[in-house]
């Protein structure tokens, strides 16, 4: 029975290592459990301007470091990470069947602010591809050319 204890005990701990160090993590966010990590799809980083013009704007870095502005105030820094699954495969969302079929998908973003007025404040956002227009959008107003 001892031998059986350990054996499961072992095969949980190397689970849990094996996780961590694929990068993958869990984080809840508005009561659910998401699967993220820090390895993203090289296109979607980069600097996304309102109406592909100037602020507010969004930057997203390498390191998933970056900014994240709202209308008519200042710039405040962020860390975010990208869902994936388990083993760190990222997921892509499809809106509906013509969209999937037109080539358009969307990246599920986790952000934390770090610095400004929200600091400490969690939430999500959504890097659309818009294969047929070579850009990319964040909330539906913020563009950056492929």
């Amino acid at each position: 029975m001892k031998k059986i204890a350990i054996s499961i005990l072992c095969s949980l701990v190397l689970s849990n290592v094996l996780y961590a160090q694929s990068g993958v993590i869990s984080m809840e966010l508005q009561g659910k459990t998401y699967t993220v990590s820090k390895e993203f799809p090289a296109e979607i980083l980069g600097r996304y301007l309102y109406e592909g013009k100037g602020e507010p704007i969004v930057v997203l870095e390498k390191d998933g470091t970056g900014l994240f502005q709202r209308h008519m105030v200042p710039a405040e820094k962020i860390e975010f990470w990208i869902d994936c699954d388990e083993n760190g495969v990222v997921r892509k969302n499809f809106r509906s069947k013509q969209e999937e079929a037109e080539g358009r998908f969307g990246y599920t973003l986790l952000y934390l602010v770090t610095e400004g007025e929200r600091k400490g404040k969690y939430d999500l956002m959504e890097v659309r591809v818009l294969t047929d227009l070579k850009k990319l959008s964040i909330l539906g107003e913020r563009y950056k050319p492929f």
